[in-house]
């Protein structure tokens, strides 16, 4: 864990420690910080956590200006579960970039998903209060609002969805963000609008799988992770979600056999 944590220290000769790691082919093209940025991008959007937060490091590491990298890397260690790192990584942010509002949010994150509530309101508040606006500071607000109102939180969550650099991966955030405070009925609303947004992502339908499954909804599940699978044959989570449900279906009918006998 050291280890990793200490590969994100970006000091001067940050760009020259990836060129190392990296071979470099004859006649190959030299990766820029948007390269590195782009393919990050990619990466979250297929739900590759791991590799988007090696993207975004490197993206630092040839351009530490780069804000949009420094908050993909703090979200990425969010996504991983690391949030002390994450709190960590944001103040380090924030340090050179003060009061900006996307890292603001992804502190909050960070905080409300660590169970420091009172962190998280603070934080938000101050994305939030910050110039400018993102659908990361209303989505961020959003789940802050999650534990104390599930209809303001609602109405936050869509105030994301409704700015002008959102996405129709926002409303997938969204949907997950639903799913890990464990409200799986508001999860699945946002999750079949992104998937209607872009039925051609494979990852679209992972997540949508994942919520009809939190709701009981096997068959559905079942469905939606075979489209993934169709649509994006490296996503290995559908191929394991698909036999983990069926796994359990196994179970129940056997359980239910079992009773059956009992009963008669």
């Amino acid at each position: 864990m050291a280890g990793r944590f200490s590969n994100l220290e970006l000091k001067p000769s940050a760009a020259e420690a990836v060129t190392a790691q990296t071979p470099v082919v004859k006649g190959e093209p030299v990766r820029t910080a948007a390269d590195h940025f782009d393919a990050a991008e990619q990466a979250y959007r297929r739900g590759q956590f791991e590799p988007a937060l090696r993207l975004y490091t490197r993206a630092l590491g040839e351009n530490r200006a780069m804000v949009a990298a420094w908050v993909g890397q703090v979200m990425m260690l969010v996504e991983l579960g690391e949030y002390r790192e994450a709190r960590l990584w944001s103040d380090k942010a924030l340090e050179l970039f003060k009061s900006n509002g996307d890292l603001l949010a992804a502190k909050a994150l960070a905080c409300v998903r660590a169970g420091d509530r009172a962190s998280a309101a603070a934080s938000s508040d101050a994305a939030v209060a910050a110039p400018g606006s993102s659908a990361l500071r209303w989505r961020a607000r959003a789940e802050v609002m999650l534990a104390e109102s599930k209809g303001l939180a609602k109405e936050c969550f869509a105030k994301a969805l409704a700015e002008a650099n959102a996405t129709w991966f926002d409303a997938v955030e969204v949907a997950r963000a639903c799913l890990f405070h464990n409200t799986p009925g508001l999860a699945l609303e946002f999750a079949q609008m992104a998937a209607a947004k872009r039925a051609s992502n494979g990852y679209c339908w992972l997540v949508l799988g994942r919520c009809q499954e939190a709701m009981g909804l096997a068959s559905h599940a079942r469905f939606s992770y075979a489209r993934c699978i169709e649509l994006d044959t490296g996503l290995d989570e559908a191929r394991r979600a698909a036999a983990e449900l069926d796994r359990r279906g196994v179970i129940s009918k056997v359980i239910d056999r079992i009773r059956g006998v009992f009963r008669a």
